[in-house]
C-alpha cells in the first residue's frame, strides 16, 4: 500500500506541474511564429480615451494576456471625444500609412458603444488590419481597397466572460486585434461584410486655376491643415516663391508659397506643402487658426496673386 501510495502521489504532482505548464504556456502557444503570420507583432492603438482613465491600461492588459509578445504602439488617445470627423480619421490615415504592412491597429472613436453598429476588422490591400467599429472611420482604407472586410462575431477572439456594453475596446477591438496579431487568420473572426458604413469625405476641386478645398485637421500649433493634396497643386502649377492669394472663410491675403516656417519673418503668414504631401497655411510662431478665424470644415480658395 505505501507503494501505490507513493506512485500515487508522484503521479497526482505530475499531472500538477503538466496542467501549471499549459496553464502559463497557454498564452504563448497562441502566438504563431513570424514566418506563419500576416502580421507583424505590432499594435497600434487610436481612441478618444484620454489617458486619466483606466481604459488604456486595461485594453493593453488584454492585449498581453492573449499575446505577450505584442509591441503595443499609442498612436493618440487624444481624439476629441465623440468627434467622428474628417480630422479623426485624416489623423489616424496620415498616421497608419508610415506603419509597415501586417501592423494591427485598435482605432475607437465610438459614440455608438453598445448600439447595434457592427463590430468589424478591415483588411487592407497592403495586409494592414483595423479593428474597430463599423460607423465610418475607416473610410478612406476601404476607399483605398480591401481585401476583405469581417463582422466580429466569433466569441474565441473576445474577452472572456461577461462582456461590457460601453467597452468594446476591452472586451470585442483589443482580443480580436491581439489574437490576429499573434497569427490567427481573419477570416475566423465572422463573416464578410460587404456593406460597410462610408462617410462623405470632402474632395477638393480646381476651378479656372483656383484651388477650392477645406480645412481638414488644425494641430496644436494652430496650423491650418487642408484636404488639398500635392496632385492637385502641382495641376494648378503652383511652385515654392510664388504668392497666392488664399482665401480662409471671410478673410482673404497674399500669401508667399515657401518650404517651411523660417522661411518667413516672425508672425508672417505662410502657405507651405505639409508633411501629409497637403496644402497647409500657418504663422510664424503664431496661430493661423486664430489668425484666419477658421475651424475644421472652413471652406479655402487658393489661387496665384495678381
Amino acid at each position: 500500500m505505501g507503494v501505490a501510495k507513493k506512485t500515487g502521489q508522484r503521479l497526482a504532482m505530475l499531472l500538477v506541474v503538466v496542467a501549471l505548464g499549459v496553464v502559463l504556456t497557454a498564452p504563448m502557444a497562441a502566438a504563431r511564429s513570424p514566418a506563419q503570420r500576416d502580421t507583424n507583432g505590432i499594435m497600434v492603438f487610436y481612441t478618444d480615451w484620454g489617458t486619466s482613465d483606466f481604459y488604456v491600461g486595461a485594453v493593453k492588459g488584454v492585449a498581453l494576456s492573449i499575446f505577450p509578445e505584442a509591441t503595443l504602439v499609442d498612436l493618440t488617445h487624444d481624439v476629441p471625444p465623440f468627434q467622428l470627423g474628417p480630422d479623426a480619421i485624416e489623423i489616424l490615415r496620415a498616421a497608419a500609412r508610415e506603419f509597415p504592412s501586417g501592423t494591427v491597429f485598435v482605432a475607437v472613436v465610438d459614440p455608438g458603444v453598445g448600439t447595434e453598429r457592427r463590430p468589424i476588422v478591415v483588411h487592407t490591400e497592403d495586409d494592414k488590419f483595423f479593428v474597430g467599429p463599423d460607423n465610418g472611420l475607416f473610410t478612406p482604407f476601404i476607399l483605398e481597397g480591401v481585401k476583405g472586410i469581417y463582422h466580429i462575431t466569433n466569441e474565441d477572439f473576445m474577452r472572456p466572460g461577461p462582456r461590457s456594453h460601453t467597452f468594446h475596446g476591452r472586451d470585442i477591438f483589443t482580443p480580436t486585434a491581439a489574437h490576429l496579431a499573434a497569427g490567427r487568420s481573419v477570416t475566423m473572426v465572422g463573416p464578410e461584410v460587404t456593406d460597410p458604413v462610408l462617410l462623405e469625405m470632402g474632395v477638393a476641386t480646381i476651378e479656372d486655376g483656383v484651388l477650392i478645398g477645406e480645412v481638414l485637421v488644425i494641430d496644436q500649433y494652430g496650423n491650418l491643415g487642408s484636404n488639398i493634396y500635392r496632385d492637385l497643386i502641382d495641376e494648378a502649377g503652383f511652385t515654392v516663391g510664388d504668392t497666392l492669394r488664399v482665401t480662409v472663410g471671410d478673410i482673404t491675403d497674399d500669401v508667399p508659397l515657401v518650404y517651411t516656417y523660417g522661411d518667413v519673418p516672425v508672425g508672417d503668414d505662410l502657405v507651405y506643402i505639409s508633411s501629409r504631401d497637403a496644402l497647409s497655411i500657418a504663422v510664424n510662431w503664431g496661430s493661423a487658426e486664430d489668425r484666419w478665424e477658421a475651424e475644421v470644415g472652413t471652406e479655402i480658395r487658393v489661387e496665384k496673386a495678381d
